[in-house]
């Protein structure tokens, strides 16, 4: 699977500035706050601490300037790791999830899946009785100044939001129990619009996001046969992350395709 040249390029100059993410992780953070009693200050500033350490030493060693990414991967983890969660695990997903989801590859721009997905999956797969699948409990109503700043900004794509919303309101007229609990739940609408729809994880073709968001979706619901709707849309996001690239290319080539047989 090669990826692209392309979304290489591209991934790296629209998804240098994390602002608007910050920007609209703002209201999330602030109702995870009032619903925690505060709980989530000590884990807040225990992920910054773990983050930003390993974002400066691969900076420092590769001579890079420091970005915001580390941030916003911190705040992502904050918001959607339970409010209980020992310590010594958040640092072991933490820096799972950053260093092996993202600096390895050389940075933001040249990852292929998200750090916080990694690092809830991590989570989820290694401590399956700490709550991680379940999901927090967030309103969705939270979520709305960060859909217009991330849309606006361009640092989410409604091509990959609107497909999956549409997959999970079919399935839910077809009659799959869960696919109601994906829409009405503020943490996996977070998921999708922060995770499924980064810039970087997600196809840069056009049709390359669609395909990328309905089929999100659509792994969403059946893996809710098996699990709880969080995880499940975490693991819909992991898989559909990997295979981004391979979507960008088929989109590339049927493109071409097209074109040749108009051309003659």
């Amino acid at each position: 699977m090669i990826q692209p040249l392309y979304r290489m390029i591209a991934g790296r100059s629209v998804a240098r500035s994390n602002v608007p993410a910050l920007l609209g992780l703002v209201v999330p953070l602030a109702a995870v706050f009032g619903l925690e009693a505060g709980l989530v200050a000590g884990r807040l500033a225990l992920l910054f601490a773990v983050i930003l350490g390993w974002q400066a030493a691969f900076l420092r060693l590769r001579g890079q300037p420091f970005g915001p990414e580390g941030l916003v991967c911190a705040l992502l983890l904050a918001i959607l790791t339970p409010a209980d969660a020992p310590y010594w695990q958040l640092v072991l997903g933490a820096s799972f999830g950053f260093v092996l989801g993202e600096l390895v590859f050389g940075g933001r721009g040249r990852n292929i899946v998200h750090p916080a997905i990694a690092a809830l999956a991590f989570l989820m797969f290694s401590f399956t009785g700490e709550g991680y699948r379940a999901g927090p409990e967030l309103p969705v109503w939270t979520l709305a100044p960060a859909l217009a700043v991330l849309l606006l900004s361009g640092q989410a794509s409604w091509r990959v939001l609107v497909p999956a919303v549409a997959v999970l309101g079919i399935c839910h007229v077809l009659g799959a129990a869960d696919a109601l609990a994906l829409l009405s739940s503020g943490a996996i609408l977070a998921a999708f619009l922060f995770l499924a729809a980064d810039p970087v994880a997600s196809p840069s073709t056009n049709a390359g996001r669609i395909v990328h968001g309905a089929l999100t979706a659509a792994l969403a619901v059946l893996f809710t046969q098996a699990g709880d709707a969080f995880g499940a849309t975490v693991f819909s996001i992991l898989v559909m992350s990997i295979f981004a690239p391979l979507i960008d290319q088929c989109a590339i080539m049927l493109h071409a395709r097209a074109r040749e047989r108009r051309h003659g």
